[in-house]
């Protein structure tokens, strides 16, 4: 298994405990990548580096990477993430590059792309051969995951990929039939492209592919997948969000606060990376900040709502705090858990956070505002059916009251089980045969 950081790692730690559930002594290798290794370090496991296979190379080679690594390591730092890690990661995928481009196209990727021009194929052509899957499953994360899995694919091994995401393809094709399968755009949102991802493009596919949710498989048949394929089956990452520990600490969250009966609304909010010509709101705080002032003025027309601040985890110190009150809640990140968060909640208002899908994974109205410039730049869950859209900040209370006094009935989007046992039972499927053949020959597997 193969996995960066964030929620990609996320997905792949529930998959491993319920492969454990279902086979039995099953052996597995992680390939935890930057940021991953101590996150699954602090999960129990044990994952590899690149650090740790820097024996794949010969010595000249090892030495070679090193160097190269050194050369990168300016800007490619992170405190998570140890030095020798950093070196060996940037130095081996570095090599690759070299190796398989020549001098010249090597350092001209690296000059305009860095690390993401990353593709270290050779270098998981060796890992493969070295521990021998009977299976290899990644994210749909780029770079090596990506090449773990197209190295699998040439030594004839199973490969399963695990989508985040929507799916969502660049051709006009692809993004014409995909906005049939949502719903009717609000007018601010009808001229906003959709989110074209790479890995909908991609035209060498694992043996399966794992999916949200019924209209993400139809994104990527609309992109040429064949639909055989793709299984749904949720996003492991929001697995959490099902446990019955996670219920009960939302329940908890509401009696401490005093709030039983009361309709909570969770605002999930982030600042935008960037602004966009058809929307007032600039790159940055300013509507993050608008959304927080106009929720915490709503609130206090409803004696009967609460109101949950949460901003994102990177960026929450950077706004001003102001006390809590006996209908307002303001979440530190470090200190609380989104996921009873989430399920505290009657609404969750959001720009594009995954907060959002993961509240319609569970059946909770959304609300999506349709002027956030993350919106119109890239893609708005009012568009794909995970939310009804607001057209900007004045309009939210009016669209709030409604919400909560009309509930709107669960999206496509909801699912009512576990996603890791299920992507675990298509990871069976493909080595069905490995299995049988081991118990042929008397193997304990």
């Amino acid at each position: 298994m193969v996995a960066y950081g964030g929620g990609h790692i996320a997905m792949v730690l529930p998959v491993m405990r319920a492969l454990r559930a279902r086979i039995p002594g099953v052996h597995i290798d992680l390939l935890a990548l930057t940021t991953a290794k101590r996150t699954a370090l602090e999960a129990g496991e044990a994952p590899l580096g690149y650090a740790d296979l820097l024996h794949l190379l010969s010595p000249a080679e090892q030495s070679q990477a090193l160097a190269l690594g050194r050369t990168l390591l300016e800007g490619n730092a992170h405190p998570d993430v140890p030095q020798a890690e950093t070196l060996a990661y940037l130095g081996v995928n570095a090599l690759d590059l070299y190796q398989r481009l020549g001098t010249a196209a090597a350092q001209d990727v690296l000059a305009k792309k860095g690390r993401h021009g990353f593709y270290p194929i050779g270098f998981l052509r060796r890992v493969i051969d070295q521990l021998r899957p009977d299976l290899v499953i990644a994210t749909n994360a780029p770079r090596s995951e990506q090449a773990a899995m197209d190295a699998a694919g040439d030594a004839a091994i199973p490969t399963l990929a695990i989508l985040d995401l929507f799916g969502i393809g660049a051709n006009p094709d692809a993004k014409e039939r995909a906005s049939r399968l949502v719903l009717p755009r609000t007018p601010l949102s009808r001229s906003a492209p959709f989110f074209a991802d790479a890995f909908a493009a991609r035209t060498r596919h694992p043996s399966r592919v794992c999916v949200l949710a019924g209209a993400v498989r139809d994104h990527l048949v609309a992109s040429g997948w064949p639909c055989e394929l793709i299984a749904i089956t949720g996003n492991p990452a929001f697995d959490a969000l099902f446990d019955p520990a996670t219920r009960d600490a939302a329940m908890a969250l509401r009696k401490r606060l005093g709030w039983m009966n009361k309709k909570i609304v969770l605002l999930a909010a982030q600042p935008e990376p960037r602004g966009h010509p058809a929307t007032r709101w600039p790159a940055g705080d300013a509507l993050a900040l608008a959304m927080e002032s106009q929720l915490r003025e709503w609130v206090m027309t409803r004696p009967d709502a609460a109101l949950i601040v949460r901003h994102h985890p990177n960026h929450w110190h950077r706004y001003p705090r102001l006390p809590d009150n006996a209908q307002v809640h303001f979440s530190v990140p470090g200190e609380e858990s989104i996921d009873p968060l989430i399920l505290a909640s009657d609404c969750v208002v959001v720009q594009t956070t995954t907060v959002g899908l993961q509240a319609a994974t569970v059946g909770i109205p959304v609300l999506a505002m349709q002027c956030s410039p993350g919106v119109l730049s890239a893609f708005s869950y009012a568009d794909l059916g995970v939310a009804q859209g607001v057209p900007d900040v004045a309009e939210l209370p009016a669209a709030l009251d409604f919400a909560l006094d009309h509930p709107a009935p669960v999206t496509a989007w909801a699912r009512n089980s576990r996603a890791a046992e299920a992507v675990a039972g298509e990871a069976l499927t493909l080595i069905a045969p490995q299995i049988r053949g081991a118990a042929g020959s008397g193997g304990d597997a």
